[in-house]
């Protein structure tokens, strides 16, 4: 990213408002501390003109077809007719090993969830992701993987395999809508595909197909036309954990985290979220916000209180605080608001930041 950009003659600011990004963003993306979501790769490609699988992986698939053969292989393909081009993709996938499961072509994750979401499941709400596999002919089956992955998809086999020790209903949803997205996708031709392996972050995703895969769960487990309609309700005001809590568990059945990272993508000028432990900044999602990121606890935030003297129990503290707590950039007298949550099981904190 860094490269192209020099090479069209952009600051980070430049490149930010080209792309409709902010600054801050841009500067983590190109740090390294925070990787960007899919819209954001999607943002970035159009300013810099590039191909997303050179943003993610440094190298453009399409710039390097050389080959004379391929070339005129593309050529004779554009000039085929409809039904021609169809049955010559239907031989890449036989060739693959693998097939177009829905019958349904785009490039874009959030294409494929809409199309699941609206004729697979009908527009029902919430999102039921059992009746997703069973009319996908997918088979979920528990086992001992917990040495190799939280979840593994056997492409060809329609099977994943769940790590039997995972029980928490909102995170099996997530893992479970992250391995249909390889599944459906049909230029995901791996045979096999892992959702947390071991020794891989979650959060620093290399991989394009990784990110595509993370942004089709995202947008199926929680449609944009129903959860835009709730989100318009936290644009004012104080913004509490408690509401968003409810509002994920009780309607999305999502986790409050992948609550939380929506409602900045929804409203970004406003809100940040970090997750906190050992006294110490995390990780941090934001778009607009200079978060401290990676350093310590400020200790006149709610998250330093909560990991400094932890409860047995979940624990919830908010109210204003200074910016200057928790931001890089900040006017004098600034106040933010702060909703901290304490999870006992992990020994972290997730903040949720709103200015008003």
């Amino acid at each position: 990213m860094i490269k192209k950009r020099k090479e069209l003659n952009l600051n980070q600011t430049e490149l930010a408002k080209k792309a409709g990004l902010q600054a801050p963003a841009i500067s983590q993306y190109e740090s390294g501390s925070r990787n960007p979501s899919y819209d954001a790769l999607v943002k970035l490609s159009r300013a810099l003109k590039v191909s997303i699988d050179y943003l993610v992986s440094g190298s453009d698939q399409e710039t390097q077809i050389s080959d004379p053969s391929v070339l005129v292989l593309l050529k004779i393909f554009k000039g085929l007719e409809a039904d021609q081009q169809k049955n010559i993709l239907d031989y890449v996938f036989l060739s693959a090993g693998t097939y177009n499961i829905l019958d349904y072509y785009a490039n874009d994750p959030k294409q494929y969830a809409n199309y699941i979401y609206e004729q697979v499941l009908e527009a029902n709400f919430p999102v039921d992701i059992y009746k997703v596999l069973t009319e996908l002919n997918l088979k979920v089956v528990q086992g001992e993987i917990e040495n190799q992955a939280e979840a593994i998809l056997l492409k060809r086999n329609n099977t994943v395999i769940l790590n039997k020790n995972t029980s928490n209903e909102a995170r099996v949803k997530r893992t479970l809508a992250t391995l249909i997205g390889h599944y459906v996708m049909p230029w995901h031709i791996k045979s096999t595909y892992y959702y947390r392996k071991k020794g891989n972050s979650t959060t620093k995703a290399e991989d394009i197909e990784e990110i595509e895969a993370a942004s089709f769960a995202t947008n199926l487990i929680t449609p944009s036309e129903i959860l835009e309609a709730d989100l318009a309700n936290f644009t004012k005001g104080k913004v509490s954990l408690t509401n968003l809590k409810k509002l994920a568990v009780e309607k999305y059945k999502v986790s409050l985290t992948s609550l939380c990272y929506r409602l900045v993508e929804y409203d970004n000028d406003r809100f940040a979220v970090i997750q906190s432990s050992d006294l110490m900044t995390k990780q941090v999602f934001t778009v607009k916000m200079m978060i401290k990121e990676g350093k310590p606890l400020h200790k006149d935030s709610k998250a330093y209180e909560l990991l400094d003297q932890p409860s047995n129990i979940e624990e919830l503290k908010e109210g204003h605080v200074s910016a200057s707590t928790w931001l890089d950039n900040f006017e004098g007298g600034q106040l933010l608001y702060e909703s901290s949550i304490y999870n006992p099981e992990y020994n972290a904190v997730l903040t949720l930041l709103s200015k008003f």
